[in-house]
């Protein structure tokens, strides 16, 4: 099938009457093409979580039981070492191949000081790249003084968003929760609003400590409202 790159402007009835490419999916029903957030407590596990879903995307292994093709992984574990990557890597895979498709990075620029060019750069280096994954959004933000709270959330997240529509692929963002409880989850996300604005698909994760289950809830433009136990 043929789709159509529409105009900025449509009629209805043209709209609907034309070809549009489906969703693209980089684990079908959870994670979209486009800006994905992921904020969970500090210390609950997210970095390890996030390293085993790279891994799977990067061997195309099932993720919670949905068949994925695999795609070439960026990961910027901006936490960590190489020393630390590596022995969670081997305990991830317990024995199995390392994928050629994930490459690690522990430093990048910042937002707005060559991240985004770096990025890109990386995009046209690797081929078939789905996921890009910033394990911590805080690692590469740097506020100018100027505007509100929100309105530096929504700039610095749609530059990346603004990248990750333009090729296609997911930009996934690793952030925190603030420490005080609210009635809906989504408000203990770090930051403004805006942050939640700009994400196509936002997950956060509920883990005590020490606890052996998790939930994470998500929700998003391309997806009805759910929640994923694990243990």
């Amino acid at each position: 099938m043929t789709f159509t790159k529409l105009p900025k402007a449509i009629s209805a009835e043209e709209l609907l009457s034309t070809p549009l490419p489906p969703v693209k999916w980089i684990v079908p029903g959870l994670l979209p093409a486009g800006l994905a957030l992921f904020a969970g407590p500090s210390k609950a596990g997210k970095s390890w979580l996030t390293l085993w879903l790279c891994l799977q995307i990067a061997q195309g292994n099932p993720v919670w039981n949905r068949e994925i093709e695999p795609r070439t992984v960026i990961y910027f574990s901006l936490e960590d070492t190489f020393n630390r990557l590596q022995s969670r890597i081997f305990q991830l895979i317990d024995g199995g191949d390392a994928p050629e498709r994930l490459i690690l990075q522990t430093e990048c620029p910042s937002i707005g000081q060559g991240l985004e060019e770096q990025v890109e750069s990386l995009i046209h280096t690797y081929c078939d790249v789905g996921l890009i994954v910033i394990d911590t959004l805080q690692k590469v933000r740097v506020s100018d003084g100027n505007g509100g709270m929100y309105a530096n959330d929504y700039k610095e997240a749609g530059a990346l968003k603004k990248i990750a529509d333009k090729y296609g692929i997911c930009i996934l963002l690793i952030h925190h929760l603030r420490k005080q409880t609210a009635s809906d989850p989504f408000d203990q996300i770090s930051g403004s609003t805006g942050l939640m604005g700009v994400a196509d698909t936002s997950w956060v994760m509920q883990r005590k400590r020490m606890s052996q289950t998790a939930d994470i809830l998500l929700t998003g433009r391309d997806m009805d409202d759910r929640t994923l136990h694990l243990r």
